[in-house]
């Protein structure tokens, strides 16, 4: 217990180590908690979140807590290890198979949030699945499975991934139609998927007029906060379409009513302040990209401010803050908002500290950079840019012991 409050990354990432209650960590973090209530309160209604982290982010995460945490399945953990919570998880996968369906349903989502995506495929069958004649968990359990099978395999670079199974994904948005939310998001996972790769816009005109129909079944029954949730995700996911079709004005327009929607949600639980949070961030982080894709940095830098303000504890967004100080040559700022990046933790914290040590370079720290440089080699040895970036630092007694160190056999 005292190991993982040691640290600082793993005190505030602690929910994926140990199923505790968030420390204030990013919102990545604190959907745990509400997945977690999902599960063992089957009476509350069942909590999707929105984003998935990559399955490196647990392995970084284990580099920070101890090789007992490289863990792909919670029942690996060491007895001496668990708390009570990741028993009763450990207890609730020994007793998969008797689960009711409904049960099986939100487990999935939380270890979907775990990023255990291994464990889901191991769990739930593929075989035979149709979505014109599946029941519904059945419908939902699949897209669990279709989910951690896609972000899996992921390559590093998404945009060069045509070929890509999204088959799953199609059967329940063509033919699951009734099954809400997960034919909209199912829909939407094409849709984007689509888009990403550049098919023809004919195409994926068509997947945007499914997504708006999957949008109009989903919020006829819904009550005010999730109409407007599901309505500036629909939004937010067909900026794509003018994008691929170079319509600047129109993507400024739907991203314009995506974040009108985002902003006029009104939660009341908590788990829907969550909810809200995590879609303004989305969104904000969407338009940062707009911004960026127009050539507008100064718009870029005030939405990424507005992304670290919803979200202040999240490593990806202060990298992501310090990229578009780095592209408007602001090294200062850039190296601050790295370094905030390093300090806390994955998923980011391994590209913070070599665009940290990068930004201090330029601006003459050249032991500060040596510093950053250093640490990202410590946490990534078989890195190859630190690795350069070490031997490129000025001639010193210090740095030439370091630049021995990283030439070592």
């Amino acid at each position: 217990m005292l190991a993982l409050d040691s640290r600082f990354p793993t005190w505030l990432l602690r929910p994926y180590l140990d199923l505790a209650d968030s420390n204030g960590g990013p919102l990545h973090a604190q959907n745990l908690e509400e997945c977690w209530r999902s599960f063992v309160e089957p009476a509350n209604p069942t909590f999707v979140p929105q984003r998935a982290l990559s399955p490196g982010f647990r392995i970084q995460l284990a580099r920070e807590a101890g090789p007992a945490y490289a863990l792909t399945d919670p029942r690996q953990l060491p007895e001496n290890l668990r708390s009570e919570r990741w028993r009763r998880l450990c207890a609730a996968l020994d007793e998969w198979t008797s689960l009711r369906e409904d049960g099986k349903c939100r487990l999935a989502s939380l270890l979907h949030s775990m990023c255990l995506y291994q464990l889901l495929l191991d769990l739930i069958p593929y075989d035979n699945f149709g979505a014109d004649r599946a029941a519904p968990d059945a419908v939902r359990l699949a897209f669990w499975r279709a989910s951690a099978h896609y972000i899996q395999h992921l390559p590093e670079r998404t945009s060069n991934y045509p070929g890509a199974d999204i088959s799953v994904f199609e059967d329940i948005a063509l033919n699951a139609p009734t099954i809400v939310p997960e034919c909209f998001n199912a829909t939407a996972k094409v849709f984007v998927h689509k888009a990403k790769n550049r098919c023809e816009a004919a195409d994926l005109a068509g997947w945007g007029d499914r997504l708006e129909r999957a949008l109009v079944r989903t919020i006829a029954d819904a009550d005010e906060f999730t109409s407007g949730l599901f309505t500036s995700r629909f939004y937010r996911g067909l900026g794509f379409l003018p994008q691929l079709t170079g319509d600047r004005r129109e993507v400024a327009r739907v991203m314009d009513l995506a974040e009108s929607h985002a902003r006029n949600i009104k939660p009341v639980t908590p788990a829907q302040h969550l909810l809200y949070r995590e879609n303004l961030h989305a969104v904000m982080e969407s338009r940062t990209k707009e911004a960026l894709w127009l050539g507008d940095k100064n718009e870029a830098l005030s939405r990424s401010l507005k992304v670290i303000e919803v979200d202040p504890c999240d490593s990806k967004a202060w990298a992501e803050l310090g990229e578009i100080h780095y592209l408007r040559e602001e090294w200062k700022q850039a190296s601050e908002a790295y370094s905030m990046a390093a300090m806390l933790g994955p998923p980011a914290s391994a590209i913070g500290r070599y665009m940290a040590g990068l930004c201090f370079r330029k601006l003459g720290q050249d032991m500060l950079s040596a510093f950053f440089l250093k640490d990202t080699l410590e946490c990534d040895p078989l890195g190859i840019s630190p690795r350069h970036r070490i031997n490129e630092l000025p001639k010193a007694a210090a740095l030439d012991a370091l630049k021995h160190w990283n030439n070592r056999p």
